[in-house]
């Protein structure tokens, strides 16, 4: 019995004997003395159609030759053509990829001379096209620069509001957090060129913000901040309770089930627009409808539409939506246009009251002059009334916050006259005889107002400049810090002053050289810190002399003091705490 690797080796060798077989019969077809016959093609019949079938004969070979004749003078132009040179290559076929590089700089080089000629005509007109582009005649955008990163959009509007109505508010924020900038800029554009004049003068003491024209803008139809003044102008009276919310100026106060038929027609109805876009495109479009299929239309969609809030104008009769739709379709149905109608005031119905034809807010005219404040011109001063007001305030200021706090609201309230506001209380620091509870009270006013007019960045005469109005000030302290007699009420004067100082090195409102001069003038009466009967520097140091030094440099704990039972301190900054007699406290208050 064979063994298995006996059996596949036999295998193996019959299959290369095969294989040879085979081979060596695929050599012999190329080899001419072989013994395997060669296959040809052998035309059967016609071999050449053109001869007919003279010669043609079974089993010859096909071989065609060109039907093409050629002439002879081709023949003799093709023998005279020069022949190559044996050093020259015949010229290769460009590659796909060749040509699409030619291609491409052919397109670059056509483009190229379109940019020439686009080029020239701008040179030839560049002095007229610069002109246009710094002419800023026209232009209501104003460029504010030097902007705090903590403004917004909210701050400016709420700034530049109150000049006129406004068409765009942008602040140029940094795109993400490592191109952060100590400052930003930003634009705002009004709606009219005066409004924007006004703005610019204005705002021009504002501290920390550049303030110049910009490149005009387009301007929408609808500003996108409406100052209040203008705001009441276009808004509708308040509920009177009448129909269509009439208004009368000389009846009496009785509820309107008791008017009589004689108060109607003297009443007057205005008619105003609504500020929602929404509902004045709703009213339009169902005027619209109602023109041209009646009332029915009108009566359909109150039933069908009685729950949506957007159709309320169509019952509520005393909302001033309902007014101006009413006054709008009567304006149609008598063939006013739509853009424009007549102001002149008419009665829609018999013994009626009188309708007043809306006025068309047009916002590019900017404010009206009748609303324009005195104290926003240039030069903001209070008025007579306001400056009495405002001494009135100051003269009954406590240490209290509520106190303050209304002052503070006051002075808010007339920020354009700043000025004003600050040489009243600087002149309020001038009476030696004031209270020192006072004189602190209205210390801490102008430590807030200043304060407010840093972050509100609003200019002030009070600076570093102007040093010598804080050193009066201050020397003022000084002399009531010198007149207290008891050692608490000097200490808590001192740590009162101290507290506001400290605030404004805190706060960063001077520089601490200046807020160090203040607390020598304080203290010691002028800026180097020095007290005016210090004459030990100029004298000899005699028996005399060191006595004097001594007191000077002497602590509280070595000093020995006889008390009189007879004086009682008392607390000129928490009466509360004291237990004296009523006219002991009265005495020192005044």
């Amino acid at each position: 019995m064979l063994k298995r690797g006996s059996v596949k080796r036999k295998l193996r060798e019959e299959e290369q004997q095969a294989i040879g077989a085979i081979y060596k019969q695929y050599i012999d077809t190329f080899q001419e003395s072989s013994e395997i016959p060669r296959k040809t093609f052998v035309k059967s019949d016609t071999l050449y159609a053109e001869q007919g079938k003279q010669n043609c004969e079974k089993g010859q070979l096909y071989n065609p030759k060109p039907i093409i004749k050629f002439k002879k003078e081709d023949a003799v132009q093709r023998t005279r053509l020069p022949s190559p040179a044996p050093g020259r290559k015949h010229n290769k076929k460009k590659s796909n990829l060749k040509s699409l590089g030619d291609e491409l700089k052919m397109l670059q080089r056509e483009r190229q001379v379109k940019e020439i000629k686009l080029v020239l005509p701008k040179v030839e007109s560049s002095p007229m096209s610069i002109g246009q582009e710094n002419d800023y005649s026209s232009s209501t955008n104003l460029f504010v620069s030097n902007l705090s990163p903590h403004i917004t959009e909210s701050h400016l509007i709420h700034l530049f509001g109150t000049y006129g109505p406004l068409a765009s508010v942008k602040i140029m924020w940094p795109r993400n957090e490592l191109n952060c900038r100590t400052a930003n800029c930003g634009f705002v554009a009004f709606m009219s060129r005066t409004d924007a004049e006004r703005a610019l003068i204005g705002l021009k003491n504002y501290e920390h913000m550049r303030i110049n024209w910009g490149k005009s803008v387009k301007i929408p139809a609808h500003p996108v901040h409406i100052p209040p003044e203008l705001y009441k102008l276009y808004s509708p009276p308040p509920p009177s309770g009448l129909p269509f919310n009439a208004q009368t100026y000389d009846r009496e106060t009785k509820p309107a089930a008791e008017f009589d038929d004689k108060l109607l027609p003297n009443a007057v109805i205005k008619v105003t627009i609504p500020f929602d876009r929404n509902l004045l495109m709703i009213i339009h479009r169902m005027i619209e409808f109602v023109v041209r299929e009646g009332p029915e239309f009108e009566a359909t969609i109150m039933n069908v539409e009685a729950e949506n809030p957007d159709f309320n104008f169509l019952s509520e009769f005393q909302t001033p939506a309902h007014t101006y739709y009413r006054w709008k379709l009567y304006s149609i149905l008598n063939g006013d246009p739509k853009n424009s109608w007549s102001m002149k005031p008419f009665r829609m119905y018999k013994n009626g009251s009188i309708w007043v034809p809306p006025t068309a807010p047009n916002y590019r005219e900017g404010m009206p002059k009748e609303l324009i404040s005195p104290n926003r011109k240039e030069n903001a001063n209070l008025s007579e009334t306001q400056t009495n007001r405002l001494i009135y305030l100051i003269k009954n200021l406590t240490i209290s916050r509520s106190s303050i706090a209304n002052v503070m609201v006051f002075c808010v309230n007339h920020s354009n006259a700043i000025g004003d506001v600050l040489e009243i209380l600087v002149d309020s620091f001038k009476n030696p005889a004031t209270n020192p509870v006072k004189k602190t009270a209205r210390l801490y006013l102008l430590s807030d107002i200043l304060y407010n007019c840093r972050t509100k960045q609003i200019r002030t005469d009070l600076n570093e400049a102007n040093s010598e109005i804080f050193f009066d000030i201050f020397k003022q302290f000084h002399r009531t810090y010198k007149e207290f007699t008891h050692t608490q009420d000097k200490d808590c004067f001192k740590m009162k002053v101290f507290m506001v100082l400290r605030a404004w090195a805190f706060h960063n409102l001077y520089e601490l050289k200046f807020i160090t001069k203040l607390e020598n003038v304080f203290l010691h009466g002028n800026e180097l810190g020095e007290d005016d009967d210090n004459s030990l520097n100029d004298e000899p140091l005699d028996g005399a002399n060191l006595l004097k030094r001594s007191f000077q440099t002497a602590t509280t704990d070595c000093l020995i003091v006889t008390k009189k039972h007879s004086q009682q301190f008392f607390d000129i900054f928490n009466p509360c705490n004291n237990f004296g007699s009523k006219s002991k406290k009265e005495s020192n208050i005044k």
